[in-house]
Order: C-alpha cells, then structure tokens, then sequence
C-alpha cells in the first residue's frame, strides 16, 4: 500500500550551468521531505501528453549531480520527454542493502508519479525509470514492483540486489535495458556477495521473465575513439512475449562510469551515449505495447541503408523513394540536419565532423533510424 502525500512546492530554477530549464520541487512523503529536479523539455506547450522518464542518482550522489553528469537534457530537448531527476534519502535508494535507505522508495515514485502528472501534461502510457548504479538498482526494483506504471527500464552500471532477485515477481513482461562495464570497480559484471548478483545473472532472469528467445543477437559497436580503451557489443534478446525485449550493452573494460558522459571519471567509453541508448529504447515501448504515435517509429531494420558508411562529405541513400524527411542527430542526439530530401543522391554533409551520427528517415508517417559513421 503506498502512503498519501502532501505536495509542498514547485519553485523555478534556472539551470544555468546546463543551460535549460528546471523546476526544483518536493512534498512529504510517509513522514520525510522528499526533493526532484524536473527538466522540462524546450518543446513542451502543455497540450501534448509528453513521456516522463526518472534518471536516477547512484549512491553517494544527488538529483543535480545525476543531471550534470548523464546529459539527458538535450537528448530530452531533442526527442520532447520530460526528465526528472529526483533525490533519495542520504544519498541513497532502498534496494535491499544492509546500509543506505531503507525508506519506502517505490512508493516515493509512484507518488511524484502523481504529483507530477497533476502539475504538467504527462502521457502516463509512456513513463519509464534508469539510474545510475545504485539508481540503476532502483530501477530494477521498479521494474518488479512498480511496473503498472512504468513500461520499460534501464540500468546504467547497476544491478539487482541477492535480497530482492529472489522475491521480484513482476506478473507481466518488462523492456530491460542494461549498460555495463566488465571493469566496473563498484558493482562487479561477477556480482558481488550480499550487494549485486553477476549481470548475466540479472539478464537471464528477465530473459526468462519476457519469455524471450534465450540466444540473443550480437552486434559488435564501431569503435570509434580508441582513446577511451574500451569497446561494446550489443546483446538484443528478442522474440519476447508482449513485443518487449532485453538488451545488454556489455562495454569490455569499461569502468563504473556513464558511457558518452562528457565527465571522465576512470575508463569512459565514448563510442556510445547512454542517455542516447536509452531513450532509444524507451522509445519503442509503452504499458500497453510498441509506443504508438502521430509518427510511427519502426523497430524493423531499415530497408533502405546510408552509403557510405564510414562516409565522408557525400551522404547517399539507397532502396528508398524520395521525396522524404531526412534528420540527422549527433551522439549526445543534438539535431544537427532536418530537411526534405529531394533526390537519394549527393546529400552535402561536409559540416559535420567526424562522429558517430544518428539518421532518421520519415516517410509515410514511419521513423526509422540507423547510426552512420562519418569518417
């Protein structure tokens, strides 16, 4: 049963160090002040149902720290869902451990469910929940006990605890994302006795959750800065029940840090950005099914492909009719191209830089995506 709550505040705050804005806000919770950050994306008008997602803190860290670090906010400026970014109790959520929070954490979040929705337009069908480590857990836990509520979740560096494994029932297919690295320090890939079960242990539980196909596809991502010392290979279990998946993003040396994240902290890999992946993946998903919208995103392969690819100055298409709309996005999913494409041919890119580069094609009302690299 989760408790009643007393909304106490919803102030202004202007990110200036981020540059966007930010409503700063809490309420009493079963008795304990309870805070947020709530990023409101540059294309909300409060009349479009707009996603939610939660980003949150690892152990030891904050709802500010969380924002600064992870960078969701462009992503979330680009792709129009609101990121909140709310606090634990003593810098901590209670996932089962035998020190940091023991507060009703689950209950907290389906309460600022709540709250917020009653302050702002939110299209309650597409609320998801990631984390950072410790918030990665959390997510995991919302994944079992919250999951009427939040359609799919994702774990960056986290895990879930042997004291909840072993009790998660979560009654219906989940969309799990894991991002994680094989050199994380602080919640080992192995796990961990009495903090963290290994995380192909974790991947195998929600595999036999969604009832997925149990050999998953394996893709290997370019690695594209060899300076960062780590590479990643995807691994996308497919063929679940409910149109749901598994994916594992397993970054080879890769330390407990979040991928992408412009502050290095030990072994970062920057071939992929986690906020970038995520939101992808939240993307496809809502309580009821694949997300369903004015434009349609389309989980299929792409028939038609980007060439070449490494490129250069000249973007060209192939196995597409033109006329369509053509929107390019760099890594961190900052727009960079949005255009109508005449002809698939000689399509001037020779502004943008080397990269790792997004590239959405609409037409007939479907998205579809590939990543291309420019060279």
């Amino acid at each position: 049963m989760f408790r009643t709550f007393t909304l106490l505040c919803g102030t202004l705050f202007l990110g200036q160090l981020l540059g966007q804005q930010t409503i700063t806000g809490g309420f009493t919770f079963d008795n304990e002040g309870r805070a947020y950050r709530l990023h409101i994306p540059t294309g909300y008008d409060g009349t479009t149902p707009l996603p939610l997602v939660f980003n949150m803190h690892g152990y030891g860290s904050n709802a500010f720290e969380q924002e600064l670090y992870s960078q969701m906010n462009p992503v979330a400026d680009t792709a129009n869902f609101f990121v909140c970014y709310p606090d634990g109790i003593n810098s901590g959520w209670n996932v089962g451990w035998a020190f940091g929070s023991t507060s009703d954490d689950v209950g907290f979040i389906n309460a600022l469910i709540d709250s917020l929705a009653a302050q702002y337009t939110i299209n309650l069908n597409r609320v998801y929940a990631c984390g950072m480590s410790n918030g990665g857990f959390m997510s995991y836990r919302l994944a079992c006990e919250l999951n009427d509520r939040v359609a799919a979740i994702a774990s960056v560096t986290g895990a879930m605890s042997p004291q909840f494994l072993p009790t998660c029932e979560p009654g219906r297919a989940v969309p799990v994302l894991e991002i994680h690295g094989t050199a994380d320090a602080v919640v080992a890939y192995e796990g961990t006795p009495f903090v963290s079960v290994p995380v192909d242990s974790v991947i195998s539980f929600w595999v036999a959750n969604n009832a997925c196909n149990a050999t998953p596809t394996e893709t290997a991502i370019p690695n594209t800065n060899i300076l960062d010392l780590s590479t990643v290979t995807r691994f996308d279990y497919g063929e679940c029940a409910d149109n749901t998946a598994v994916s594992l993003l397993k970054v080879t040396n890769g330390g407990h840090t979040w991928p992408g994240s412009p502050i290095i902290v030990g072994t970062t890999n920057q071939d992929i950005n986690a906020s970038v992946e995520i939101w992808e993946f939240f993307n496809r998903y809502q309580l009821d099914g694949i997300s369903a919208q004015e434009e349609v995103v389309s989980t299929a392969s792409p028939a038609w492909s980007a060439y070449p690819n490494p490129g250069g100055a000249v973007l060209n298409f192939k196995n597409i009719e033109s006329p369509f709309q053509l929107r390019i996005f760099d890594a961190q999913g900052r727009p960079l191209v949005n255009t109508i494409a005449r002809q698939a041919t000689n399509i001037e890119v020779h502004q943008l830089p080397a990269g790792v580069y997004f590239i959405e094609i609409i037409k007939d009302q479907i998205v579809q995506t590939s990543r291309w690299i420019k060279g």
